[in-house]
């Protein structure tokens, strides 16, 4: 079973987590979140698929850690339970393809379009589902739940469309942060605007274009290698992709510019600045070893193309200075720009040559303010559309616009 356990955050930048809910408060609870002491605040939905779903087919399901390592989901009456692998044969429990599930979701006409969020919520996802609940699992020990697999065809949600928003919050401790992504695939386009009043802070991120914008788009832009990952019901991510992983056809996409880069900073010292901090080394054979601010030695194995695209193996091992510069070699690898160092963090510079992970180039031209989550590190150099406030007090509000 494909389990969910609390994510990691993300290096520089974004708390990626998920969303939870609680009993809604009152109505002024909601309009004025700190003054109640609660540290909740009001989420809304807004379907905005332009009549292709009505709010009675548009399902939430909403999965967080309001205490630490238990796994909870949010009933419909607003409240968090326990999830449980006996739902799966309670009363209503949802069937599919002769496969018992949970009933987790609800509609939105059943909750009005507006929940509260709980004051504390870790590793948690808010999944938007339209036309049909998501089939997900619940280990039997109680302690897992199983995600769509986007690499299984024969996955309960391979025919279920569905995207998602992500964020952390606990109040008086991690301020909010939350983003929409495209990190495992598209489905359909989403906006978050987060407010908080007494900041001043009032931003949306997200798609506005239509989903078939984007997907007429997407196949028009991207190269060759790239649109087998788009069908009927979503855009998949490299890093979901049987095709870019381990034995894939396009395993080694990345492979010639990962040998080209290893090559030059065996040849060529390596120093790169960022954040008022300066790693420098030198690749021998398949290593870099490197030091930061003068520490050291530090090591970073050189990648394959599947560790490139999905952020993980050598770019996400070792200790956290190894991981933090992984990252940054990561990002550059996708954004095509390993080569020239100067440009890592120069965002005009992304994307431009023949080397580079088209999808996630692709997702930049149609995010606001050219932002977007294509691949887990996207968040280098600020380009994600995450949003973090400056203090751990509640949002005034939390609007998610549903797209079609």
């Amino acid at each position: 079973m494909n389990t969910r356990r609390p994510l990691p955050l993300p290096v520089l930048a974004a708390l990626i987590a998920l969303l939870g809910l609680v009993l809604p408060a009152p109505a002024h609870a909601a309009a004025h979140p700190a003054q109640d002491g609660s540290g909740s605040f009001p989420i809304t939905f807004q379907n905005n698929t332009r009549g292709m779903y009505t709010d009675a087919q548009v399902f939430i399901t909403v999965l967080g850690q309001v205490t630490p390592g238990q796994w909870s989901y949010m009933k419909p009456d607003g409240s968090m339970a326990h999830i449980s692998h006996l739902d799966a044969t309670a009363p209503g429990h949802l069937v599919k393809n002769g496969v018992n599930y949970p009933d987790m979701s609800f509609t939105l006409a059943r909750v009005g379009g507006t929940v509260p969020s709980p004051a504390s919520i870790r590793g948690g996802r808010i999944y938007v589902s339209l036309g049909s609940p998501l089939y997900l699992p619940v280990s039997p020990d109680d302690q897992g739940w199983g995600g769509p697999d986007l690499r299984n065809p024969n996955d309960p949600n391979s025919d279920v469309y569905y995207d998602w928003y992500e964020y952390t919050y606990v109040r008086g401790q991690v301020a909010f942060g939350g983003n929409t992504t495209q990190v495992d695939q598209f489905g359909f386009p989403m906006t978050s605007r987060l407010r908080q009043t007494s900041s001043g802070y009032d931003t949306t991120r997200g798609i506005t274009r239509t989903r078939a914008e984007v997907m007429r788009q997407y196949a028009g832009s991207v190269g060759p290698a790239f649109r087998p990952l788009q069908n009927g019901y979503r855009i998949v991510a490299p890093r979901s992709s049987n095709l870019f992983l381990d034995g894939g056809t396009r395993q080694d996409h990345l492979t010639a510019a990962i040998d080209q880069a290893w090559s030059r900073y065996a040849d060529h010292p390596f120093t790169l600045t960022r954040l008022g901090e300066t790693f420098s080394g030198r690749v021998s054979g398949s290593t870099l070893t490197f030091t930061k601010n003068g520490v050291g030695p530090f090591t970073l194995h050189k990648p394959t193309s599947p560790d490139v695209v999905a952020c993980a193996g050598a770019l996400a091992s070792g200790n956290d200075t190894e991981k933090q510069l992984g990252a940054e070699f990561c990002a550059a690898f996708n954004r095509g720009v390993a080569l020239d160092i100067t440009a890592w963090h120069s965002p005009a510079a992304y994307y431009g040559g023949a080397a580079k992970n088209d999808y996630a180039g692709f997702f930049h031209t149609v995010g606001l303010d050219g932002r977007a989550y294509g691949f887990p590190y996207d968040d280098v150099a600020d380009q994600s559309p995450v949003q973090i406030l400056g203090n751990a007090e509640p949002p005034t509000g939390l609007t998610l616009g549903i797209g079609w």
